[in-house]
């Protein structure tokens, strides 16, 4: 499934990031695994990563309206913040569609184009947002070191 997250409770933390192509079917699938993931926190902050060559092409606008109003279905989602990481003009305005759809949950939207402005957001302090900022290039590529690039300079292959 193109879309990976990391859970981090210490932070009561999530980061979401999609990538490649993505459809209908693995956003309900992502939002039901998501769902189950989170069930033991009290109330949690989320990223939305869409800044890694994320093709919307086999998604409906019925199913980012559904996504967005699954936020009702995750009764701990309204007590964080979310960050919708975006990195063009059309990520930005689905961006746009999903908060409008996610606002009836969740009060405090952020749509960015930067990783540190996400993370400030959520109101972590510096240490925290390296630390955090290091799990996520870790997860996702393997390596601690530090990388280059779009945000954490980490890239997916397109799943096409």
């Amino acid at each position: 499934m193109p879309i990976k997250n990391i859970l981090l409770p210490e932070y009561n933390f999530v980061y979401t990031c999609y990538y490649g192509s993505i459809d209908d079917i693995q956003v309900r699938a992502y939002a039901d695994q998501l769902k189950n993931q989170i069930s033991g926190f009290n109330s949690y902050c989320e990223i939305i990563d869409f800044s890694h060559n994320v093709d919307f092409s086999q998604l409906s606008s019925e199913t980012l309206n559904k996504a967005g109003a699954l936020e009702k279905e995750r009764p701990n989602a309204g007590t964080g913040p979310l960050a919708i990481l975006v990195i063009d003009p059309l990520t930005y305005g689905l961006a746009r569609t999903y908060s409008t759809f996610a606002s009836d949950s969740r009060t405090d939207v952020l749509i960015s184009y930067s990783l540190e402005d996400c993370l400030a957001f959520m109101g972590f302090n510096d240490p925290q947002k390296l630390q955090i900022k290091n799990t996520i290039n870790l997860t996702m590529t393997g390596s601690s070191k530090p990388s280059t690039g779009a945000q954490l300079g980490f890239n997916f292959p397109t799943d096409k």
